[in-house]
């Protein structure tokens, strides 16, 4: 037998089973199942800046899906807008990729620390682990000792952004006040005046040993005249008869 005859006999009906094989598998593909042969890529759309449900909605229908990624606190960016993608907007992708978005936990806020009765640089090292600024720093005077926190803006306990400032309030220490003199007033006089400044009628001694009527004139007075002394102090008078 010619072998040589016969496998040339059959290579067209061998092709012809071969090309049929693969005409019908081509046309169940592209009929029956297109997605599975052509992949489309589409242009993902820039949803930076849109709140969460928007991006998502936008995203769909352009082709993509969505999946939400981490959080993060933003300053500026209300709570729920989108910071970030990935894929990037205007890259190119498969239909049905997800596209991660990480959205805006919109402002951090925090608890002012109540650093009152401490001392300046212990006061700034609590803001600092709390998350805030010192702000301006200022005086006034106050009974606590000098350079002591007496308050703060924010107060103690409000909640409010940060980063952000907290000012610091210091003692500048007990406010002075110069003692006037008063000799030679009368008794009334001298009171009244002692009172205007902030400062209070002490020990009073008279000749009689009671009460000094308010005519009474005062002869003498501790401490003297041109004394620093501080707000509320008393001064003791000695009045004549």
């Amino acid at each position: 037998m010619n072998w040589r005859g016969v496998i040339r006999r059959l290579i067209p009906y061998f092709i012809a089973i071969v090309g049929g094989f693969m005409l019908a598998y081509l046309i169940a593909a592209f009929v029956f199942f297109p997605s599975g042969v052509i992949t489309q890529d589409l242009k993902v759309p820039n949803v930076i800046g849109l709140d969460i449900s928007t991006a998502e909605q936008r995203l769909r229908q352009s082709g993509f899906e969505s999946e939400q990624g981490e959080t993060r606190f933003h300053a500026t960016a209300p709570k729920g807008t989108v910071l970030d993608q990935n894929p990037p907007a205007g890259s190119k992708d498969a239909a049905g990729t997800k596209v991660t978005l990480a959205v805006s936990g919109g402002q951090r806020m925090g608890v002012v620390p109540n650093v009152v009765g401490m001392a300046r640089p212990d006061a700034e090292r609590a803001l600092d682990q709390a998350g805030f600024d010192v702000g301006d720093v200022s005086e006034q005077p106050n009974q606590a000792a000098r350079g002591e926190v007496v308050d703060t803006k924010p107060r103690p306990g409000t909640e409010t952004p940060i980063p952000g400032p907290v000012q610091l309030v210091l003692s500048g220490g007990p406010a002075t006040i110069q003692v006037p003199d008063v000799v030679g007033r009368s008794f009334a006089q001298a009171r009244q005046l002692l009172q205007q400044l902030g400062l209070a009628v002490g020990d009073v001694t008279s000749p009689n040993g009671g009460s000094p009527d308010g005519g009474a004139i005062v002869s003498s007075q501790s401490p003297a005249a041109g004394a620093q002394v501080t707000a509320g102090s008393r001064i003791a008078l000695k009045v004549g008869s």
